[in-house]
């Protein structure tokens, strides 16, 4: 497991499309989800920007698993009908995977049918065991990443975000005539506690993370279709640290900015009343150096030189709603 698994669209997006096309007769929900990915290999390749090719059908798996439990409260702010609808949704979740459990609560509030602001926290304790990290420090002699005591390092994050969403349903009449738009900005706050101001970690089998502020753009485009497959569509997720200087002595050559890109098709199908099937097809971004580097460790002492795009995942995500 290299990755985490969805970070902001596992959550979001079977939340956002239960909440647009769902009719619902209770305030609460309760819902499963299972997310599963598949990660082939591609070596990096020195030099500037460039497509990196795969190298080997396999280089890891990942796999959690997430209950959340929500309440929604009818806020209406006034009887016109952009007003009328306005609501305040609050959802404790417990994430659960091979290398860590986490904890995370939100609130998000819709004044208007296209607009949703949400902000959220969690707090997360990860271990290591048959070789494989979930919460680590990078030793800055050695380079190289050591263990961290579960309970005495845990890991937290506190985040904003804003959603724009439309759907051509709403204007135009029709089975078939759902185009779904949706933009997401968010901004997050990040690290592990007992760490200091500089200190770099691996957190969930992802290396190389800083503590301090980060964001995220999130756009999707899809068709929504009266079938067993539901949507089909594509997603632009852009994200990066506000301030390279999160990586401190690292930033000038490591480029603390750096900016990871994604542009990745998806699907969604409907496998009846309460279950759907996300699938994601993960074309991504990330530094390419001008030498080659062993560990992920040695890889902040290199000289940033440009953009490489690869094949990073095929990411499955299942869905099953209680109520």
């Amino acid at each position: 497991m290299k990755r985490k698994m969805l970070l902001t669209l596992a959550l979001f997006m079977m939340t956002f499309f239960r909440a647009l096309f769902a009719d619902e007769q209770t305030p609460f929900s309760l819902a499963l989800q299972t997310d599963f990915a598949y990660y082939p290999k591609s070596d990096c390749i020195t030099g500037e920007s460039h497509f990196a090719p795969i190298t080997s059908p396999y280089k890891s798996v990942e796999f959690r698993t997430v209950l959340n439990a929500s309440y929604k409260v009818g806020t209406p702010l006034g009887d016109h009908w952009l007003l009328k609808d306005a609501n305040l949704l609050f959802t404790g979740g417990l994430e659960l995977s091979p290398v860590s459990v986490r904890p995370m609560v939100s609130i998000g509030f819709t004044p208007l049918p296209f607009l949703v602001l949400k902000t959220g926290a969690s707090l997360g304790w990860g271990w290591n065991y048959l070789g494989i990290e979930g919460l680590c420090q990078l030793n800055k002699d050695t380079m190289e990443y050591e263990h961290l005591s579960t309970f005495s390092h845990p890991y937290y994050d506190v985040w904003a975000s804003a959603t724009l969403q439309f759907d051509t349903g709403a204007v135009i009449s029709g089975d078939w005539s759902h185009l779904v738009m949706l933009a997401t900005f968010s901004s997050a706050y990040s690290g592990i506690a007992g760490l200091d101001d500089e200190g770099i970690f691996e957190w969930q089998c992802t290396k190389n993370k800083a503590c301090g502020l980060s964001y995220e753009l999130q756009t999707i485009l899809a068709y929504q279709m009266p079938l067993a497959l539901r949507l089909a569509g594509v997603m632009y997720k852009m994200n990066g640290y506000y301030y390279g200087d999160v990586y401190g002595e690292y930033d000038k050559s490591f480029n603390g900015t750096f900016k990871e890109i994604s542009i990745s098709p998806l699907l969604q199908f409907s496998l009846g009343k309460s279950d759907s099937l996300f699938c994601l097809f993960d074309f991504s971004s990330r530094r390419s150096f001008d030498k080659e580097f062993e560990s992920e460790g040695e890889s902040l002492l290199l000289n940033n030189t440009g953009r490489e795009w690869y094949f990073k995942r095929i990411a499955l995500s299942w869905s099953h709603r209680f109520m």
